[in-house]
């Protein structure tokens, strides 16, 4: 293929992978604090301390290969969506 078209799809790939990793619902990621927000308020404070321990569950989560169970369906699926709406793949 083109170099200059391999680039940009490893480009969309490594910020689809960006964008489903921050989303997940871990309070140091923006998704935590989506859900912190859509909470109810005694609920939210409670998963909201658990902020401190975000970043530990998170490599807890790399180690183990749980990360990449719950992020291929999810980039899979953007990946179907952008093709679906674009044509990229």
């Amino acid at each position: 293929t083109i170099p200059l078209a391999e680039m940009s799809n490893i480009g969309v790939e490594i910020n689809i992978m960006l964008m489903v990793l921050n989303l997940l619902p871990l309070p140091p990621l923006d998704g935590g604090r989506i859900a912190v927000s859509l909470l109810p308020y005694p609920a939210a404070m409670k998963f909201a301390r658990l902020e401190p321990w975000g970043f530990p569950i998170i490599l807890l989560l790399l180690f183990t290969g749980v990360l990449s169970a719950i992020l291929m369906p999810l980039a899979d699926g953007v990946r179907g969506l952008l093709d679906v709406l674009f044509n990229i793949y």
